[in-house]
């Protein structure tokens, strides 16, 4: 029977690979391309979703399952303001003198120090304007925060900051091999949340990234595909070959995200 390959991708096939011995290529480099899939060395996909195969080792399912758990979102939303748009990209000016005379001394003073927070998880900097206006503060969002932001005050969803939760796993509860939409070994887990994420440094920052952190602890799942690449098309900081949870669109030809639940069940 002839093996079709959709456009471009291949998804849940099993390919056996051949081993390529390149003249140019030392030993490490020779056996790293040949456990590339044959249909990814020659170019017939750019992306190939292999089963995982039975008797993986649990030491790797664990370290796939934490990186896709640690790497799940912690959402801080910004708070209400009264913000002027500027020229300048991602800069806005936060008119805390008429949120004191209209909003109350109350609402401005913690609007800002939610503000103060973002300032310093690294995302935002900020710089007191009061050559424009007393009680003007200009911030900006930095190189990381860019990395983490969605939305934005002007037009589109309410902004808010998405970083790592860099929740952990606890233990793998058990494993079952099946056909997922996005892989075909289901992954049952418990987890918690961290002490506090990397990215919050103050008591104040703490405090707002374990109260945003929804759920903290409990019972998970995520099903997992060995996922592969062509040797130069892999993703910056991917290991070609790796366990991931690899979601496809209805086309079945682009990558849409993971199947990872933090309710399965349970909580702690």
């Amino acid at each position: 029977m002839r093996l079709q390959f959709s456009p471009r991708i291949v998804a849940w096939v099993v390919v056996l690979s051949a081993a390529v011995a390149g003249c140019a290529m030392d030993a490490a480099q020779t056996a790293e391309m040949s456990r590339v899939p044959v249909a990814v060395r020659s170019g017939q996909a750019d992306l190939l979703v292999q089963p995982v195969e039975q008797g993986v080792s649990p030491d790797e399912v664990m370290a796939a399952v934490q990186k896709i758990v640690g790497a799940s979102p912690n959402c801080i939303a910004w708070p209400s303001l009264w913000l002027e748009e500027t020229e300048a990209r991602r800069v806005v000016r936060a008119r805390y003198d008429l949120m004191r005379r209209d909003w109350g001394a109350d609402v401005t003073d913690e609007a800002q120090q939610r503000m103060d927070e973002f300032v310093d998880m690294g995302f935002l900097a900020k710089r007191a304007r009061n050559d424009v206006a007393p009680g003007i503060v200009e911030y900006t969002v930095t190189d990381a925060g860019r990395a983490y932001l969605s939305g934005w005050p002007f037009g589109g969803s309410s902004p808010k900051f998405c970083a790592p939760s860099e929740r952990r796993v606890v233990a793998v509860i058990g494993t079952q091999y099946g056909r997922y939409p996005c892989g075909n070994l289901r992954v049952r887990f418990s987890y918690e949340g961290p002490d506090h994420p990397s990215w919050a440094h103050s008591e104040a920052a703490r405090a707002r990234a374990a109260q945003s952190l929804n759920p903290p602890a409990g019972m998970g799942e995520v099903t997992l595909g060995r996922e592969w690449f062509p040797r130069n098309a892999v993703p910056d900081g991917f290991a070609n070959g790796s366990l991931q949870s690899v979601c496809l669109d209805p086309t079945q030809t682009q990558p849409v995200g993971t199947d990872l639940n933090l309710s399965a069940g349970g909580g702690s």
